[in-house]
């Protein structure tokens, strides 16, 4: 019975940390609804035609499934839609930087700091993915204190993930710029 406690708290947080994460970014793509086509059309993956339409999509979808991973704790489909988002955004990003296009502004949904595209934002998109695994196989009622565990447990990862997000998104300074002839 342990285990069946761990896979629900598991999914538990995933659920929670990811839901937060979606509906965080949709606020934030909403909140700054103008210059979002824009930050689409800078990844040059859709046609000039679907760009507006994916603008006026991303943020509804996104704030469905954040609520959706936040109340529909038994069911499946809103783990596997975050996923598929999540795998969406991290092929894009990957190629991008494969393009060598790293300067462009991800549009993570954090416009007060702005990132670039780089690799660990395409890891942490498997890893939210990764977390959401468990709800795809908690179908199972589970103990109110795994539930409370993984509600916990959500809340701390989201956190951590606002302070990965905050510390990657930090200029870094130039080391050319210090070296002496």
């Amino acid at each position: 019975m342990v285990g069946h406690e761990l896979l629900a708290a598991l999914s538990v947080a995933g659920r929670v940390c990811a839901g937060l994460v979606f509906l965080a970014a949709a606020a934030q793509k909403a909140a700054h609804w103008r210059i979002l086509p824009g930050v689409i059309a800078n990844y040059r993956l859709l046609p000039r035609v679907l760009v507006d339409p994916a603008a006026a999509l991303l943020p509804p979808l996104e704030m469905i499934v954040g609520v959706a991973l936040l109340s529909a704790m038994a069911r499946p489909w809103p783990a596997l839609a975050a996923i598929v988002l999540l795998a969406v955004l991290a092929a894009a990003l990957a190629i991008n930087l494969h393009r060598g296009r790293v300067d462009i502004d991800c549009g993570c949904g954090q416009s007060f700091l702005k990132q670039t595209l780089s690799w660990t934002l395409v890891v942490r998109n498997a890893v939210l993915a990764a977390l959401l695994l468990p709800s795809l196989a908690m179908l199972d009622p589970m103990p109110m204190s795994a539930a409370l565990t993984g509600v916990g447990a959500g809340l701390a990862f989201f956190l951590l993930y606002l302070l990965l997000n905050t510390i990657s998104a930090l200029p870094r300074p130039d080391r050319r710029a210090h070296r002496f002839a």
